[in-house]
Formats: structure tokens, C-alpha cells, sequence
């Protein structure tokens, strides 16, 4: 009765924890622009509809990306159109199609952003179930915080339709993996056969999930040979190991099967070639050779083929908070130190963290992958790092024997997030181009690394336009055109072109240029005085020239 009650209490602090944030999320959630490649995945959509009904090559690259997630999404977007959460098409009956499709890609962007925002929480809820596995379920409550107060993991949450799904996916197949693995220790062999069973259920849809994982992106079809190898290795002893192959092959069958399934149905290239475009996804997206641009990395603009190898390490000792980093490396020892006294399903739980953390990032590292972008591209390996730290955090806090250390390292561990809370909270809604005290903020990262790459502050800066801004004012803009095309008043009835675009023999008498802080962006038209800038912590991010 006593051990219900805390399991109780220990679940309801969980939820508790997933409720307030899903409250500082939700109600935040407009706040945030629109980005770079947001216009791709909403369009991917139309284009796997014309592939499929016509027959259309679908655009770009789009045909190696799952197109489940953005999907989902679209099918999200229709049902609130339809239960009203839009105020009526008829008052922009009189505007031009070019204004009336920008309000609906906004719309649809927005819807996009609640949307994205709601899946992330699989993230804190998974990492929650992964931490209660390798401690308890009554220290399950701390993992979410600790997670949400990453700046990069929590700002990308609203807004990247790539890879906080990824993310999110890819933590809650470590999770469910732990847990069949236990279920697999569990059972006796009698009952390990193949049938109208638990184990057999199980089996198919984990490897269902894996291959919504895939699904999302290719890379998740390493969590077969992940969980195969927690599997395995939990036990390094041959005849264990022989055992584990042989009365469990069968299942891992079930599993590789239920994956390609799942797999082929969401991906648009297998539809036509279901086995040779797996191999051709995996080249494109390591080497991703249609991205062919500059990093700005410590001062330097530098091809993303030729970055050094510890750009990512580096990104990473720079944007994580550095009480993060601590206890990061003491969850890392006391992983080392427990583990030889662990459970197999604890033994395995670990494995399969560190697997996730480690694992894609050192391929990566020794093939010298194209990078690019900060490292949203790993966003992924944030996760088991808040998970690690967690358990650093936890052993820290069990191993403190004095009532009064206890009270003093709560204090500080308090003083400490609100730190990190005090800079999300002077960066919103840019939390993303968060960089941690130690190397000295965003304002180190001035013209020293990548900051607003997304172009996230389009939006604030076309909020600004729409008040100062002269009527029918012509606006150049260096970045995701669209992004501030769809947040333009359009009874300004303002003419916006992108740069590339821009014929300076043909320029108006007088003009607005609007750029993101990338590549030389923001050193063009040197002539033209700056009038306004979005910034953040006493760092510009859009700014804005005026044109004579």
C-alpha cells in the first residue's frame, strides 16, 4: 500500500511537471516566426499528394524525408480550420492572391508551431521514464525540468520541424526499448514463442515506433542495432549471449519486419525503389552535398565540408549551461561506477542513452560530415545529456549526508536555474541563440558564431515595418523572404524582394533593407544607416537600413 502511494505520488508529480510546461509552452507558442525551412515541410504535403495522384516528381530532395510528421500535422491545421479557430476567409476577400496565400501559410505555420510544440513533450515525458528507470520513479519529476531548462532544446521546440520530432521520436524508442528489454529478461522461455502473445505484440509495435523514427528521419533505423546491442551486451558472457540470439532471434524478425513496413509507407522515395533508396537516403544525409555554404565558427566563415572536427564539441561546451556540464560528467562516473551492480534492464537503459548520445555524433566526426547550422542537427543527442545530468544531479543529492548541505545545494541548485531561466526568459523568443555565461552569452557570439541562422526575428522586424514604414515601401530582404512576407501588414501594400532579387540599377528612390545576422547579410549596403535592430541581450539579430 505505501509503495502505490509513492508510485502515485511520484506519476501526479510527473504529470504536474509536463502540465506546467505545457502551460509556459502553450501560451507562448505565437510568439515565435516563422523559419527557413518551415514553407519546405508544409509544401512537402502538396507535393507527395501530386506524386501520388498525378504522377509529379516531387520537388527538391523532399523524397527522402518522412513525410509522416508534417503530415500529421497538416491533417492538425484542417481540423482547427474546420472548428473555427480562425476568424473568417470573407474579410480577405478583397486582398490579391499573393496577400490572401501568405495569410494562409501563416496560418498554417502557426497551427505548425502549436503543433510541433505538443509533439516535444513526448521528449520530457521519455526522459522522465528513462530517469526512473535507471533511479526511481519518485526522482522521474526532475528529468523534464532539467531538460527544459536546455535553452537550444526548449527555444528549437516550437519552431524546428525536423528535428525536435526526430528528437522526440528517437527518445521515446530508448525509453520503450528499455522497457521491452525488461519484459524480454523477464520471461520465461516457455512462453517465448511467436503467437497471439504479449511478447509478440510488443515486438511489432516497437518496431512500428522505430520505424516512425525512421520515418522522420532515416537515421532512426539505428535503434534495431541499438536495442539488439543493450540486448547483448548487458551480459558479456558467451553462452548468455548464444541464448539471448537464439531464443530471441525470432522477435528481432518481427521487429526488422514491422520497421520496413512502417518504414516504406512513409517514405516516398521507397515507393518506387522500397530497397536501393534506403542506402541512397543514408549517403545523402551524411554528406547532405546540396548544401554546399559557410559556417561563421570563432570568427571564421568556413565550408560546411571542411569544419574541424571539434565544431560540435565545441558547440556544445558553449551553449550548454555549464551546471549541466558538471553534472554531466558525474552522471558519466556514476554510470561507470553502478553499472556492474545494476539490473540488466538498468544495464541496458544505459547503454541505449549512450548509444543515442554518442553513437550518429562520432559517425559523423569520422566522416566528416557536412554541418552546418549550429547543432540543431544534433538535437537529438540533447536528451540523454539532460538525462545524464539528471542522474548527476540525483546521485549528487543522495550522497549528501548533512540536513544542511542538503538545504545549501538545494539553494544553490535553485540560484542556478533561474540563471539559466532569467537568460531564456531576456532571450524570448530567440532561446536558441543561447550561449552560456562561461563563454561569455549571446554577446560573445557577436560575429563570432551563428545566432539567428533561421531567421526566426524576420518576424519582429516586419512588426516594426508595419508600424514605420511608408506605405508602398519597397523592402529587400537578406534571409527567408517568406518569412517576412507573411507577417506584412498587407493593406501597407509594401513590394518585398529578396536580395538575390534585387536589381540596385532598378532601385526606388528610397528603400528598406532587412537582414538576418548570416553569412555577409548584414555588412551589405554599407551606405545605408541602420534604423532599428531586434535585439536581444544588447545584441543585434535582424536589423534594418534605410535607403536613400
Amino acid at each position: 500500500m505505501i509503495l502505490k502511494n509513492r508510485l502515485k505520488k511520484a506519476y501526479l508529480n510527473i504529470l504536474l511537471v509536463i502540465i506546467t510546461l505545457s502551460i509556459i509552452g502553450l501560451s507562448t507558442v505565437n510568439h515565435y516566426g516563422a523559419t527557413w525551412d518551415e514553407w519546405i515541410e508544409i509544401y512537402m504535403v502538396k507535393w507527395v499528394r501530386e506524386y501520388i495522384n498525378e504522377g509529379k516528381p516531387i520537388e527538391r530532395d523532399s523524397e527522402y524525408y518522412g513525410f509522416i510528421f508534417n503530415y500529421t500535422a497538416d491533417q492538425f491545421y484542417d481540423i482547427s480550420r474546420n472548428l473555427g479557430f480562425f476568424k473568417s476567409d470573407q474579410q480577405y476577400d478583397n486582398l490579391t492572391e499573393y496577400h490572401q496565400n501568405n495569410i494562409k501559410l501563416r496560418r498554417k505555420i502557426q497551427v505548425k508551431h502549436i503543433f510541433t510544440f505538443i509533439f516535444s513533450l513526448l521528449t520530457y515525458i521519455s526522459v522522465a521514464g528513462i530517469v526512473a528507470i535507471l533511479t526511481s520513479w519518485e526522482y522521474g519529476w526532475f528529468a523534464p525540468i532539467v531538460l527544459a531548462l536546455f535553452p537550444q532544446f526548449w527555444g528549437h521546440s516550437f519552431f524546428n520541424p525536423k528535428d525536435i520530432p526526430f528528437a522526440a521520436m528517437f527518445t521515446l524508442a530508448v525509453w520503450a526499448g528499455a522497457c521491452l528489454l525488461n519484459y524480454y529478461y523477464q520471461i520465461d522461455s516457455k512462453h517465448q514463442k511467436i503467437g497471439r502473445n504479449k511478447i509478440t505484440l510488443y515486438s511489432l509495435l516497437y518496431g512500428s515506433l522505430v520505424g516512425l523514427v525512421t520515418g522522420v528521419r532515416v537515421g532512426g533505423f539505428l535503434m534495431i542495432f541499438f536495442l539488439l546491442a543493450a540486448h547483448l551486451l548487458t551480459q558479456l558472457n558467451p553462452k548468455i549471449i548464444f541464448h539471448k540470439i537464439s531464443n530471441f532471434f525470432k522477435f528481432y524478425l518481427l521487429i526488422i519486419v514491422a520497421w520496413f513496413l512502417i518504414t516504406t509507407l512513409t517514405y516516398p522515395a521507397s515507393w518506387s525503389n522500397p530497397f536501393q533508396w534506403f542506402f541512397e537516403a543514408i549517403e545523402n544525409f551524411s554528406k547532405y552535398s546540396l548544401w554546399d555554404n559557410s559556417v561563421l565558427f570563432d570568427g571564421q566563415f568556413i565550408p560546411g565540408k571542411s569544419l574541424p572536427w571539434y565544431y560540435l564539441p565545441r558547440l556544445l561546451n558553449i551553449t550548454i549551461p555549464l551546471i549541466f556540464q558538471i553534472t554531466f560528467l558525474i552522471g558519466i562516473i556514476g554510470i561507470i561506477i553502478k553499472y556492474r551492480n545494476w539490473s540488466e534492464t538498468k544495464r541496458a537503459c544505459a547503454i541505449l542513452v549512450l548509444l543515442q548520445l554518442f553513437f550518429i555524433p562520432t559517425v559523423a566526426i569520422i566522416k566528416q560530415s557536412t554541418i552546418y547550422d549550429g547543432i540543431r542537427h544534433f538535437l537529438f543527442i540533447i536528451p540523454p545529456i539532460a538525462v545524464i545530468s539528471t542522474l548527476g544531479f540525483i546521485w549528487l543529492y543522495q550522497n549528501l549526508k548533512n540536513k544542511f548541505l542538503k538545504i545549501f545545494a538545494s539553494t544553490l541548485l535553485i540560484i542556478q536555474f533561474s540563471l539559466i531561466f532569467l537568460d531564456m526568459v531576456a532571450l524570448h523568443p530567440y532561446q536558441y541563440t543561447y550561449f552560456n555565461r562561461i563563454y561569455g552569452g549571446l554577446a560573445a557570439a557577436y560575429e563570432q558564431q551563428e545566432t539567428d541562422y533561421w531567421g526566426l526575428s524576420l518576424k519582429e522586424g516586419m512588426e516594426w515595418l508595419n508600424k514605420n514604414a511608408e506605405p508602398n515601401s519597397t523592402i529587400v530582404v537578406a534571409g527567408p523572404t517568406f518569412a517576412a512576407e507573411i507577417y506584412a501588414d498587407p493593406y501597407q501594400n509594401f513590394q518585398m524582394i529578396n536580395r538575390d532579387q534585387f536589381d540596385r540599377s532598378k532601385a526606388p528612390n528610397s528603400y528598406y533593407y532587412m537582414a538576418i545576422p548570416r553569412y555577409d547579410y548584414q555588412q551589405a549596403f554599407p551606405e545605408c544607416p541602420v534604423i532599428y535592430s531586434v535585439t536581444r541581450q544588447n545584441t543585434p539579430l535582424t536589423i534594418i537600413k534605410q535607403c536613400q
